[in-house]
Protein backbone atom coordinates (compact mmCIF):
# COMPACT_ATOMS: atom_id res chain seq x y z
CA UNK A 1 0.00 0.00 0.00
CA UNK A 2 1.45 3.92 -1.39
CA UNK A 3 0.40 6.72 0.60
CA UNK A 4 -0.04 10.13 -0.93
CA UNK A 5 -2.09 12.92 -0.15
CA UNK A 6 -4.12 14.90 -2.36
CA UNK A 7 -2.34 17.83 -4.35
CA UNK A 8 0.38 14.67 -5.11
CA UNK A 9 -2.05 12.99 -7.63
CA UNK A 10 -1.04 16.27 -9.46
CA UNK A 11 2.35 15.20 -9.99
CA UNK A 12 2.70 11.44 -11.80
CA UNK A 13 6.22 10.85 -10.06
CA UNK A 14 5.06 9.55 -6.49
CA UNK A 15 2.73 7.23 -7.48
CA UNK A 16 4.71 5.69 -9.92
CA UNK A 17 7.66 5.56 -8.08
CA UNK A 18 5.28 3.54 -4.69
CA UNK A 19 4.11 1.46 -7.86
CA UNK A 20 7.48 0.60 -8.83
CA UNK A 21 8.50 -0.04 -5.66
CA UNK A 22 5.21 -2.79 -5.00
CA UNK A 23 2.36 -0.67 -4.26
CA UNK A 24 -0.54 -2.35 -5.40
CA UNK A 25 -3.26 0.33 -3.89
CA UNK A 26 -2.61 3.85 -3.64
CA UNK A 27 -4.49 5.51 -0.89
CA UNK A 28 -5.00 9.26 -1.22
CA UNK A 29 -6.77 10.97 1.83
CA UNK A 30 -8.06 14.26 0.69
CA UNK A 31 -8.95 17.96 1.40
CA UNK A 32 -9.78 18.94 -2.29
CA UNK A 33 -10.97 22.56 -2.31
CA UNK A 34 -14.26 23.10 -4.43
CA UNK A 35 -14.16 25.17 -7.47
CA UNK A 36 -14.62 24.96 -11.33
CA UNK A 37 -13.73 22.15 -12.93
CA UNK A 38 -12.32 21.04 -9.60
CA UNK A 39 -14.61 17.74 -9.07
CA UNK A 40 -13.93 16.78 -13.13
CA UNK A 41 -10.11 17.20 -11.73
CA UNK A 42 -10.46 14.83 -9.00
CA UNK A 43 -12.22 12.21 -10.93
CA UNK A 44 -9.86 12.06 -13.95
CA UNK A 45 -6.58 12.74 -11.61
CA UNK A 46 -7.39 9.37 -9.81
CA UNK A 47 -8.60 7.50 -12.73
CA UNK A 48 -5.41 8.39 -14.49
CA UNK A 49 -2.76 7.00 -11.50
CA UNK A 50 -4.86 3.98 -11.47
CA UNK A 51 -4.81 3.43 -15.09
CA UNK A 52 -1.10 4.44 -15.37
CA UNK A 53 0.25 2.63 -12.56
CA UNK A 54 -2.04 -0.30 -13.21
CA UNK A 55 -3.66 -0.63 -9.40
CA UNK A 56 -6.22 0.56 -7.39
CA UNK A 57 -6.62 3.98 -5.83
CA UNK A 58 -8.51 4.70 -2.77
CA UNK A 59 -9.42 7.96 -2.03
CA UNK A 60 -11.89 9.53 0.88
CA UNK A 61 -12.23 12.90 0.28
CA UNK A 62 -13.41 15.56 2.96
CA UNK A 63 -16.87 16.62 2.59
CA UNK A 64 -18.01 20.01 4.05
CA UNK A 65 -16.78 23.10 4.51
CA UNK A 66 -14.96 24.14 1.35
CA UNK A 67 -14.84 20.34 0.42
CA UNK A 68 -16.28 18.76 -2.36
CA UNK A 69 -15.76 15.37 -1.18
CA UNK A 70 -16.02 12.89 -3.88
CA UNK A 71 -14.92 9.50 -2.12
CA UNK A 72 -13.96 7.21 -4.91
CA UNK A 73 -12.01 3.55 -5.36
CA UNK A 74 -10.79 3.25 -8.67
CA UNK A 75 -10.00 -0.51 -10.42
CA UNK A 76 -6.75 -0.73 -12.16
CA UNK A 77 -8.61 -0.24 -15.42
CA UNK A 78 -9.80 3.16 -14.74
CA UNK A 79 -13.45 1.98 -13.54
CA UNK A 80 -14.48 4.13 -10.78
CA UNK A 81 -15.99 1.39 -8.21
CA UNK A 82 -17.39 3.47 -5.75
CA UNK A 83 -18.59 7.31 -5.72
CA UNK A 84 -19.61 9.17 -2.93
CA UNK A 85 -20.53 11.85 -4.33
CA UNK A 86 -21.65 14.35 -1.78
CA UNK A 87 -22.76 11.85 0.68
CA UNK A 88 -21.09 11.47 4.14
CA UNK A 89 -20.50 7.55 5.11
CA UNK A 90 -18.93 4.26 4.96
CA UNK A 91 -18.47 2.64 1.10
CA UNK A 92 -17.48 -0.78 0.86
CA UNK A 93 -15.85 -2.05 -2.35
CA UNK A 94 -14.70 -5.63 -3.07
CA UNK A 95 -11.01 -5.28 -4.67
CA UNK A 96 -8.69 -8.46 -6.16
CA UNK A 97 -5.22 -8.11 -6.15
CA UNK A 98 -5.12 -10.93 -8.57
CA UNK A 99 -6.60 -8.24 -11.21
CA UNK A 100 -3.47 -5.99 -10.12
CA UNK A 101 -1.37 -8.64 -11.09
CA UNK A 102 -3.69 -9.43 -13.97
CA UNK A 103 -3.27 -5.63 -15.47
CA UNK A 104 0.17 -5.38 -15.17
CA UNK A 105 0.56 -8.58 -16.87
CA UNK A 106 -1.50 -7.29 -19.86
CA UNK A 107 -0.46 -3.77 -20.14
CA UNK A 108 2.58 -3.71 -18.66
CA UNK A 109 3.46 -0.20 -17.94
CA UNK A 110 5.80 -0.32 -15.25
CA UNK A 111 8.05 -1.97 -17.11
CA UNK A 112 8.26 -0.94 -20.36
CA UNK A 113 8.98 2.74 -19.10
CA UNK A 114 11.48 4.21 -20.66
CA UNK A 115 14.25 5.55 -18.97
CA UNK A 116 16.20 7.09 -21.68
CA UNK A 117 18.26 10.08 -21.83
CA UNK A 118 18.60 10.44 -25.85
CA UNK A 119 14.96 11.97 -26.22
CA UNK A 120 15.23 14.03 -28.94
CA UNK A 121 13.35 17.96 -29.18
CA UNK A 122 13.26 19.43 -31.92
CA UNK A 123 12.84 23.63 -31.79
CA UNK A 124 11.49 25.63 -34.71
CA UNK A 125 13.55 28.78 -35.79
CA UNK A 126 10.51 29.85 -37.21
CA UNK A 127 10.05 33.84 -36.89
CA UNK A 128 7.33 36.18 -38.21
CA UNK A 129 7.42 39.35 -39.39
CA UNK A 130 5.17 41.80 -39.29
Amino acid sequence: IGILICYDLRFPEMSRTLASSGSEILVVPSAWVQGPNKEEHWITLNKTRAIENGCYVIAPGHLGNIYCGRSLVVDPYGTVLLDMKHKSGIGIVDISLDLVKKTRLSLPLLKNRTRSKNILLVKSKETTSL
